[in-house]
């Protein structure tokens, strides 16, 4: 299909509509990062396919909003004659101008934006004669020619034993905080939340073990969890039902029915859809906006999380090190592939004990492709691999006792004086970050500029943040913590139990990139600070250093690292293997 048509009749449906603009996250109806065929209306309007991205579509015009990871994606992927790529940054400011003009109509699916989204565009509309028209069907559905359905996967149980805490305990807690917070019920819409809170997982997002689900959690009533009951097995949905009253996804309209007008519904504005509150709102129901207490006791691992995530790593660890055995040794140049190799690391993974799925689409990247943050292989893209570049590999995996994400950047052949620069420079924002000891009360923005510093020197830098979230088998990208720079959206302090990834990067466009990744969890020290203890192990590529750009500090960093990779792993390497990985992991 021409990539323009699908815009061509979005346009003309507004224009017989008399809409004026109309705003498409790419999201479902669960505000998920990742997300099922089914809900891909921006990739299907604009051919675009990253992660993220924001399109106002007017009747005559089209303007793309991506971060600095999907620049140059995006520009790749659209038709530049219908579709004008921007910033993410100049997202909000651009819809205020257009909001400015007199008698806007601006048509929204309520079911794909949060409730504070929608209350801030409402705030623009205040000296405006513009208006909201909330859409009872998506405008796109109604012209998407064969669009996927909606698929339900069978859901299982996440046991104590991976878990750490059974959902009795979970949901005792939650009573609690309705009782603190003064409020009756509390709405649960963040799929990652319901499968932390209930230990259920299924596989209805590709790669994140979530289930398609919704959760009204109350103080004197038994919670109610919306769900595909076809897909429970008898055994688990007895075991749900002696707490929780279940009943089908498809009825979600009804989810407030038996609640009384004198009830208060807690809502978390950020991450709860304008739909429920419409809701709320024709049934002259009270709510509040509060803070998603899941979200925080989620991301503070417990104990038993902690050393699922410890062993998910070292077993991956140790698939990723043969994998870069191979690179190094093994492959055969002119019949490798982007594709071929990622395929290669994927079977190594899925030997390991407790593996699930991957967790994310392997970035597999060689050369020029590496220069894309977010790069995604696929068959048109394809690039055999050369002598003499770089290649970056970002990618994880889903073991029932925790979910894993490393990235190594690899030269084949010879690097250049350029290359192992900028290499050695982001190993040292890498090692500057992990050493860091820091007070309790920290944010993760009052520390990025730690992995930034060696590259701003040289006036280099890059457009992403530096540290994310990680679940526990369950998103590979977890709210609430980070590191980043400071933006409209501050990150929370750092917890004990939190684990977050460590990866800056540098990316020279058309060229090559460079990424160095592990993973990390937050631990208190005897004197009350905070500090990073690593958990990913795997060797970083000695061949892109340049020693005399890292002080004894880093040095020693980098050698203890090693040491600790060869100790950890070689007992599950073959003797070949093990020869190689003493080599590679020797002291510089």
């Amino acid at each position: 299909m021409n990539s323009s048509l699908p815009l061509t009749k979005l346009q003309s449906k507004l224009k017989d509509n008399n809409i004026d603009i109309l705003i498409i996250n790419r999201s479902d109806e669960f505000l998920n990062e990742y997300i099922s065929p089914y809900a891909e209306r921006l990739k299907y309007i604009t051919n675009f396919s990253g992660s993220a991205g924001k399109l106002i579509v007017l009747q005559n015009e089209a303007y793309l909003y991506v971060d600095g990871r999907y620049t140059i994606q995006a520009k790749e992927q659209i038709n530049s004659d219908m579709i004008k790529s921007k910033h993410l940054s100049l997202f909000w400011n651009n819809l205020k101008k257009y909001i400015s003009k007199k008698n806007c109509k601006i048509a929204i699916d309520p079911k794909l934006h949060s409730i504070k989204e929608i209350k801030k565009i409402q705030d623009y509309m205040l000296s405006s004669s513009s208006t909201i028209k909330f859409l009872d069907l998506n405008i796109i559905d109604t012209i998407w020619e064969n669009k996927p359905s909606i698929e339900y996967t069978n859901i299982f149980d996440h046991p104590v034993k991976f878990s750490g805490t059974s959902r009795i305990k979970k949901l005792n807690d939650c009573g609690k905080f309705l009782e603190n917070k003064n409020i009756d019920h509390f709405l649960v819409t963040g799929l990652d939340n319901i499968a932390w809170l209930l230990n259920i997982r299924a596989n209805d997002i590709l790669y994140t073990p979530l289930v398609f689900s919704y959760l009204l959690i109350s103080k004197k009533l038994r919670p109610s969890l919306y769900i595909n009951k076809d897909k429970i097995n008898d055994k688990l949905k007895s075991e749900l039902e002696k707490n929780i009253n279940i009943f089908q996804i498809n009825k979600i309209e009804n989810i407030f029915s038996k609640l009384k007008n004198y009830d208060v519904v807690g809502l978390d504005f950020s991450t709860t859809t304008y739909f429920f509150l419409n809701i709320l709102e024709k049934n002259n129901i009270k709510y509040k906006d509060i803070t998603n207490p899941i979200i925080l006791s989620k991301a503070v691992k417990n104990q038993t999380e902690q050393i699922g995530a410890i062993n998910a790593n070292l077993r991956d660890g140790v698939s990723v090190t043969r994998y870069i055995y191979w690179l190094k040794n093994k492959i055969d140049l002119k019949a490798t592939s982007e594709l071929s190799a990622s395929k290669y690391l994927r079977d190594l993974r899925v030997k390991n004990n407790l593996f699930h799925s991957l967790s994310f689409d392997t970035i597999s990247a060689f050369g020029k492709n590496a220069a894309l943050p977010h790069y995604r292989v696929d068959e048109i893209s394809n690039t055999y691999f050369k002598k003499n570049n770089i290649y970056l590999v970002d990618s994880g995996a889903q073991y029932f006792d925790g979910t894993t994400d490393i990235t190594r950047t690899i030269i084949i052949g010879e690097a250049t004086i350029e290359q192992k620069d900028r290499f050695t420079r982001v190993l040292k924002g890498h090692i500057k970050l992990s050493n860091h000891i820091f007070n309790k009360g920290t944010k993760g923005t009052e520390i990025d500029h730690l992995a930034r510093e060696s590259l701003n020197e040289i006036g280099c830098d890059y457009d992403h943040g530096t540290g994310h979230g990680i679940g526990s088998f369950l998103s590979v990208h977890e709210a609430p913590q980070r590191i980043a720079k400071k933006t409209m959206f501050d990150s929370v302090e750092l917890l004990p139990g939190m684990i977050i990834s460590n990866e800056p990067g540098f990316y020279k466009l058309n060229e090559y990139g460079i990424r160095i990744e592990n993973l990390v969890l937050v631990r208190e020290n005897q004197n009350n600070l905070l500090y990073f203890e690593n958990l990913s192990w795997c060797p970083i590529d000695k061949d892109l250093i340049k020693k005399d750009l890292l002080n004894d500090e880093e040095v020693e960093w980098l050698n203890l690292y090693h040491k600790n990779v060869f100790d950890k792993l070689s007992t599950y390497l073959n003797d070949k293997e093990k020869k190689w990985l003493k080599l590679v992991t020797e002291p510089i």
